[in-house]
């Protein structure tokens, strides 16, 4: 646990170095912003998707689509 909190730490501080204390604040609100952008644009994806209607056929019971093997005999 401690050498995870070391790891984090070398890294924010790399991350410091690096962008510098004005440009760090910039670049996590715009990675946080750009994390929002992706979540609604894959929520509006997946509202897009239409499932196929499931098929009935009569005399069989689907069960997460696998049939029941009491039904596979017949």
């Amino acid at each position: 646990m401690f050498m995870r909190l070391i790891e984090i730490g070398l890294i924010v501080l790399a991350a410091w170095a690096l962008f510098g204390r004005n440009r760090l604040p910039d670049s996590v609100r715009n990675v946080r912003k750009s994390a929002r952008i992706m979540k609604s644009e894959m929520q509006s994806a997946a509202d897009d998707v239409e499932l196929p209607e499931a098929k009935v056929i009569p005399g069989t019971i689907v069960d997460g689509g696998a049939q029941r093997a009491d039904n596979a005999q017949n």
